[in-house]
């Protein structure tokens, strides 16, 4: 009863999500629409505007010009019949037929002049009017259209603080100009009141969709809810049959890129190999002391330590293998190998989403290299501010470099080694790690000296070559950690 209850529950909130999602997706869609198709049915209507006022104002001049009259000063014949034609011109839009001199852009004529003569007080000629992105006055607007072998002047021009549309011709060999002014409120209002019914009937359509969708996903959801749980038992049961497979191809191309790294170092040897032994034993020894430590954590950290130097990656040759002692450019740039190994694990798991063994690896790639005193690198973290992964692989991986031998310095021998690694106990290296080393230092010491056979005596008998300055600037740079 509980889970079917659950059921419905789950159910009931996929509907409400669903139907939220589809209305949310509609109407977004629907404002999209509606706001594009308003600026597009806006910019037809004022070129219908402007069309209309062209052919308007070419009809008055036809009119005028027909019988020769070439005087319209106020007071003329002219006159009269030029404010006839503005009071009985009907312009769309809610527009007016204006007229004005040419010399000076003074009012002649407009089609409320008798009611209200302080129209008379308008200069239209001398405000700007914007089209195409220049900003003349009207009256040099009309110069450059009849130099242009243009026969109307059109743009926008604020009068009275209201915008209008302006469209304004030049009557031949008189001195006046015929204007049209269109409210580019009413144009753009036009637009509104045209598109408004048509967003009634999508909002209709809407929540028809809606509906009809609700009903059909209730339909489908009662049909296949069965089917849907026994697919996802197969589904579980055939994830576990895959978990071993992709545990082990995880592993497969964590060798790789470790591998890839390690390549790049032709003096590392087996290294990677060597540190995940080196890790499993003190983490191994600590584990005595440490619950958390279990023994799936140890074998994770044993595959993570073998990323803690994939940031060598980016670091160039001429710094990575150089036999000399690097400059300081040099080794601020061999540091950058934590940072870029942190970035690069960082990368993956962002892509691969929250992964407990990928922030292992980003936490030892990151902060190998802190010195339990805090004089280490990148953070200078101390103490237990470093993340225990990290404080581990630190040891094992300076006690590799130090029984390494590599161009610039011979191998130093295990109680060498350990006598210098005690001699940082509580300064570079966590206490707790150095002392689980002496406790298991034996193990270390045979993985060692496996490598070089009965060299490794050699090593023992000869130990004042480990105080030449060549191998002591080595064993410097070992403990800067680079």
């Amino acid at each position: 009863n509980l889970a079917a209850l659950m059921r419905i529950k789950r159910r009931e909130l996929l509907l409400i999500l669903l139907v939220a999602s589809q209305f949310g997706c509609i109407a977004l869609g629907l404002v999209w629409g509606a706001s594009w198709l308003h600026k597009w049915l806006a910019q037809s209507f004022e070129l219908r505007a402007l069309a209309e006022a062209h052919a308007t104002t070419q009809q008055v001049a036809v009119r005028l010009t027909r019988d020769g009259t070439k005087n319209f000063e106020p007071g003329t014949a002219g006159w009269e019949r030029l404010q006839s034609l503005c009071e009985r011109t009907t312009v769309p839009y809610d527009g007016h037929l204006w007229a004005l001199r040419r010399d000076t852009g003074a009012l002649i004529c407009h089609p409320n002049l008798h009611e209200d003569p302080s129209l008379l007080r308008y200069s239209l000629g001398r405000l700007p009017i914007v089209s195409s992105g220049r900003a003349p006055t009207l009256l040099e607007a009309i110069n450059d259209a009849e130099a242009n072998d243009e026969e109307i002047a059109s743009g926008t021009i604020i009068v009275d603080g209201a915008l209008q549309l302006a469209s304004a011709v030049s009557l031949p060999g008189t001195n006046t100009v015929l204007l049209i002014l269109q409210p580019y409120a009413h144009i753009a209002q036009a637009a509104t009141d045209f598109i408004a019914p048509l967003e009634q009937i999508g909002w209709i359509f809407s929540f028809g969709v809606v509906g009809a969708t609700t009903v059909l996903t209730v339909v489908l959801i009662n049909r296949y809810e069965d089917t849907l749980a026994q697919s996802n038992a197969e589904l579980e049961r055939k994830v576990q049959r895959r978990t071993q497979s992709l545990l082990s191809t995880r592993n497969a191309v964590i060798f790789a890129l470790a591998k890839l790294a390690e390549s790049r170092d032709k003096d590392t040897g087996e290294h990677l190999g060597r540190i995940r032994s080196y890790v499993t034993i003190l983490a191994g020894e600590l584990a005595r002391s440490h619950k958390e430590i279990t023994h799936q954590y140890v074998a994770e950290l044993a595959i993570a330590s073998s990323l803690h130097d994939v940031g060598k990656v980016g670091i160039p040759d001429s710094v990575l293998l150089k036999p000399s002692r690097l400059t300081a450019a040099e080794r601020r740039a061999m540091q950058l190998h934590t940072q870029l190994g942190a970035e690069c694990l960082a990368s993956i798991q962002k892509q691969l989403g929250d992964d407990d063994f990928l922030e292992l690896a980003r936490e030892i790639a990151y902060s190998h290299h802190e010195h339990w005193d805090g004089s280490g690198y990148p953070c200078g973290l101390q103490g237990r501010q470093i993340p225990l992964p990290a404080r581990i692989v630190a040891l094992a991986d300076v006690y590799d470099a130090l029984t390494s031998a590599r161009p610039y310095k011979r191998p130093m021998s295990h109680a060498a080694a350990r006598e210098w690694i005690a001699s940082r106990y509580g300064s570079q290296f966590d206490p707790e790690v150095v002392e689980a080393f002496i406790g298991r230092e034996a193990e270390f010491r045979r993985i060692s000296e496996a490598r070089f056979g009965s060299a490794a005596s050699e090593c023992d008998d000869s130990e004042s070559t480990a105080d030449s300055p060549a191998n002591e600037e080595a064993i410097a740079a070992i403990a800067a950690g680079i």
